[in-house]
C-alpha cells in the first residue's frame, strides 16, 4: 500500500502543478487581452483626434474661400463645424441655398436678376458641397 499512497501523492502533485500552470496561462492570456484592448482604445482615440483635426483644417480652408463671398450666417455655421462633428446644419445650408437658387432661376424671365448675388450663391454652394463631401 505504500506504493499506492506514493502514486496518489505524485498524481495529486502533478494535478496541482497542472492547475497552477493553467491558472498562470489564463492570467497571462487575460493580461495580453487587456493590453490589446487598451492599445485598440488608444488607437481609436488617436484616429478620432486625427479626424477632428482634419475636419478643422478643411473647415478653415473652406472659411478662407467663403469669407469674400458668403453671408455672415454661412461663415458662422462653417466656423462652428470646427467644434461640432455633425453636418446636419451644413446640409440645411446647402438645401437652403439650392432652394434660393432654384427660386431665382424660376423668376429669371419675370424680373431683372442680381447676377452678382447668384454668382456668389453658386460659388458658396459649391464650396459647401465640397466641404460636406470631404468631411463625411
Amino acid at each position: 500500500m505504500p506504493g499506492q499512497v506514493e502514486m496518489k501523492s505524485e498524481s495529486n502533485e502533478n494535478g496541482l502543478e497542472e492547475l497552477l500552470r493553467l491558472s498562470k496561462e489564463i492570467t497571462k492570456v487575460e493580461q495580453e487581452r487587456t493590453k490589446a484592448e487598451h492599445e485598440r482604445a488608444e488607437q481609436r482615440q488617436k484616429v478620432s483626434e486625427l479626424q477632428q483635426s482634419l475636419i478643422e483644417l478643411k473647415a478653415s480652408v473652406a472659411l478662407e474661400q467663403l469669407r469674400p463671398i458668403a453671408t455672415p450666417e454661412i461663415i458662422q455655421e462653417v466656423s462652428s463645424l470646427k467644434h461640432r462633428p455633425k453636418t446636419d446644419e451644413l446640409r440645411k445650408l446647402i438645401l437652403s441655398l439650392s432652394a434660393e437658387l432654384e427660386s431665382w432661376v424660376d423668376n429669371m424671365s419675370s424680373s431683372k436678376l442680381d447676377t452678382a448675388s447668384i454668382k456668389r450663391s453658386v460659388k458658396t454652394l459649391a464650396i459647401l458641397i465640397e466641404l460636406l463631401f470631404s468631411i463625411e
